[in-house]
């Protein structure tokens, strides 16, 4: 009996500039066995992907295609919106089981907190976005700005701070049944 390899990977690309993700990514497609990646980023996992995977409401839903196929499937633009109509659904009130005022209350205050979390991390990963393009067309030039790497790492850490905030609200949420 053969072996199986299977590589698991976490946000592989969370403290990558672009360069770095695209190496990562040309040896990733090289990769002859299993390949298993989480990720928010959908530049990097367009074209590396054949299944996509959605666990929801303690279900697994198998969709045959890439990450953009996922997306059109369920109608949304970024993984982001995933997330978010997902943290919706969890925020709404069911028929049966109606929730007081102080737990609507509650849970009002953190979806906008999610949602403020949110907009932060949208902005800052569009501003490393941009850092990234610069990085990508003069990088001879930017690679000896002091400066300019200083402030990239800044807003990589407020983005990996922002997304730690995120899942203690979303915790937060799910823990108090929301």
């Amino acid at each position: 009996m053969q072996p199986i390899n299977v590589l698991v990977m976490d946000e592989p690309t969370n403290h990558l500039d672009i360069k770095s993700k695209n190496v990562l990514k040309a040896a990733l497609q090289k990769y002859e066995g299993t390949l298993l990646l989480v990720s928010h980023d959908r530049d990097f996992l367009q074209g590396m992907s054949n299944i996509v995977y959605e666990f929801k409401d303690q279900k697994i839903k198998e969709y045959l295609g890439d990450v953009n196929y996922f997306l059109e499937q369920r109608n949304l633009e970024n993984m982001r919106e995933v997330e978010k109509s997902d943290t919706l659904k969890a925020l709404v009130p069911k028929e049966s089981n109606k929730a007081s005022y102080e737990d609507q209350k509650k849970g009002k205050a953190l979806q906008n907190k999610l949602s403020k979390i949110e907009s932060q991390i949208k902005q800052l990963e569009k501003d490393i976005q941009n850092d990234d393009k610069m990085l990508s067309s003069n990088y001879d030039k930017h690679i000896e700005d002091a400066k300019f790497f200083m402030a990239y790492n800044k807003k990589k850490s407020e983005l990996d701070q922002l997304l730690l905030d995120w899942e203690m609200v979303q915790e937060e949420i799910d823990h108090a049944g929301l």
